[in-house]
């Protein structure tokens, strides 16, 4: 458990770690790609790592340079895994080389993940997949993993399915789509959420050298595409950074983030206009965001339908701020690691928030002042650095579970906080 006490003062210069959104793209990409791809600054997350996995079990060789921080995929040649591919607690893995998983030469993939992947809807993509003569279907027929993939040859030109889901689904179909004889329009039957997470697919899929327009209802993949090996840099991610950000207005702080780049396509870079609007009168630079805190914050009415993963740190900010936050257009935050929205109600709450939980977001009245308790994080490694920044700033001693589950989206969270003043340590 993690051991979080108030903090007075916050300094230093300290670097983004990697994005876990491009180091996912990046290494299945590359691993689709005939040739030799070498990924620079990835992100060493257990998520990512993931992908890593169910790529070499699809076929890519792929080396691990801790010393020079790379990843060398060698790729193009997809085989018939010769077991189960766990994709751990990676929801971006599975969704994603589920439908990669159907150009096997022959047989079957079986995919399949932790509790809490084994709960995360499927069923969507299933059905598009279907539209394209792919079979896959739920282990259980209920919708969720395991997932059992048939070798298939894709047929059609039209797939439909729901924008407003998992954006995931609509990049897993961009990623396959490359390998139909002919072009296929994707067309979103529902309006689209987490709209950022697709350009970030279009702009890595670009890089690999792949065609994908957009139309009025949707998407155009361009048939017998190949991918092309590339050499590429892993920008910093602005979602990790959401916590840094957020420590830093709340608290007497002189911070300098790097690898944060002002013209990223990360949907989640809305951090930095978030506490521009609260009041935080933060510097961006190129490359990098300075934070001279701390400020005197006022709530705001924030639409998280593009942002769903700011939502723990939107409402640790709102508590702290001078009236009332609201967080609208978040249903789908519901369906990520654990129910996000009914999380960060019932923890806050113990902590002395007033938070009100809606069917999409959450209302909340600042009460400037919260105390120290012990907190549930669902094992979501979202809700454990959101929770620990408001332990931070909280009176007495919080105590946050599941500390380890970081290790998916930021290994060293713990030290960058000690690094730069948190008063916290692992027990």
């Amino acid at each position: 458990m993690l051991i979080v006490k108030k903090t007075e003062r916050l300094e230093g210069t300290i670097k983004s770690p990697p994005s876990k959104s491009y180091t996912h793209r990046a290494v299945i990409g590359a691993s689709l790609a005939e040739g030799k791809s070498i990924i620079k600054n990835p992100l060493w997350g257990e998520d990512c790592l993931s992908s890593v996995h169910g790529c070499k079990m699809l076929g890519a060789n792929i080396i691990l340079d801790k010393e020079k921080d790379e990843w060398i995929v060698e790729g193009g040649k997809l085989k018939t895994p010769d077991n189960v591919i766990d994709v751990g607690n990676s929801g971006t893995t599975l969704r994603i080389l589920t439908s990669i998983s159907s150009q096997i030469p022959k047989g079957y993939a079986i995919l399949t993940g932790d509790d809490s992947i084994r709960r995360r809807p499927m069923q969507p993509l299933l059905d598009a997949l279907k539209q394209l003569n792919i079979e896959a279907f739920s282990s259980k027929m209920d919708g969720t993993a395991p997932v059992i993939v048939k070798s298939s040859k894709i047929s059609g030109n039209v797939v439909k399915i729901r924008g407003d889901v998992s954006s995931q689904f609509i990049t897993s179909l961009m990623m396959l789509l490359p390998f139909n004889n002919e072009d296929t329009e994707i067309i979103l039957t529902s309006p689209l959420k987490s709209k950022p997470y697709i350009d970030v697919t279009i702009d890595i899929l670009n890089k690999f050298g792949i065609k994908i327009d957009k139309t009025e209802n949707g998407f155009l993949v361009y048939g017998n595409q190949k991918y092309k090996p590339i050499n590429y840099i892993v920008e910093g991610d602005y979602s990790s950074a959401s916590y840094l950000i957020a420590a830093g207005v709340l608290i007497n702080s002189d911070l300098t983030i790097e690898n944060l780049f002002s013209d990223s396509k990360q949907g989640d870079k809305a951090i930095v206009k978030i506490v521009k609007e609260m009041g935080a009168d933060i510097k961006v630079k190129k490359d990098k965001v300075i934070i001279n805190g701390k400020y005197n914050l006022e709530g705001i009415d924030i639409d998280v339908k593009d942002i769903p993963d700011l939502v723990p740190t939107i409402a640790v900010l709102g508590c702290f701020a001078e009236g009332k936050t609201e967080i609208f257009n978040g249903e789908h935050v519901r369906l990520k690691e654990c129910d996000r929205l009914r999380a960060c109600a019932v923890e806050l709450r113990k902590m002395g928030a007033d938070i009100k939980e809606k069917p999409d977001g959450l209302i909340i009245r600042g009460v400037k002042k919260l105390k120290g308790c012990k907190l549930n994080t669902y094992n979501d490694h979202r809700l454990v650095m959101a929770f620990t920044v408001a332990g931070l700033k909280a009176e007495g001693v919080t105590i946050i579970d599941n500390e380890e589950s970081v290790k998916i989206s930021f290994p060293n969270f713990v030290e960058v906080m000690k690094s730069i003043g948190a008063n916290i340590e692992v027990k």
